[in-house]
């Protein structure tokens, strides 16, 4: 009786074989999810970067554009018809970065608006059906007497 209740004691203490499997697949489990998180957090820090930088360029040739004022607006991106002109260009430290200006009269006189386009490209996709990613900014120019 006495050497019963010591196994049913030693039983007790340890863990089964059956209990550690379990225990093992539940953390394989989780840790297999957390792994798989990793290449997407580092996909979307790739796109948040190259949307901060097309932001930058923008900002920064928009600003150039309004440095330059009303007047050099045309002399900078010609005129294809009568108050209307494009332009576009590619940013040479920034490979795989251009942009398009356009720019038009508005129905107030003295006033252009303009719109910069900052275009970026995914890395690897340079096939037809995977559009270049864009920037969009807008702003108007006046001229002033």
């Amino acid at each position: 009786m006495e050497s019963f209740k010591k196994r049913t004691y030693l039983a007790q203490m340890g863990f089964a074989l059956v209990e550690v499997i379990l225990a093992t697949a539940i953390l394989s489990g989780g840790l297999l999810m957390v792994v798989r998180l990793f290449p997407l957090g580092l996909r979307i820090e790739q796109k948040v970067e190259r949307y901060s930088t097309a932001s930058l360029l923008g900002q920064t040739l928009m600003e150039e554009i309004k440095r330059r004022g009303y007047d050099d607006l045309s002399e900078a991106f010609p005129e294809e018809a009568t108050g209307h002109g494009t332009g576009e260009g590619k940013f040479e430290e920034y490979k795989g970065y251009s942009y398009e200006v356009e720019w038009w009269d508005t129905e107030t006189p003295n006033l252009q608006k303009v719109r910069v386009r900052i275009l970026y490209e995914e890395p690897g996709a340079e096939d037809k059906n995977n559009p270049r990613q864009y920037l969009e900014l807008v702003t108007y120019l006046a001229r002033y007497n």
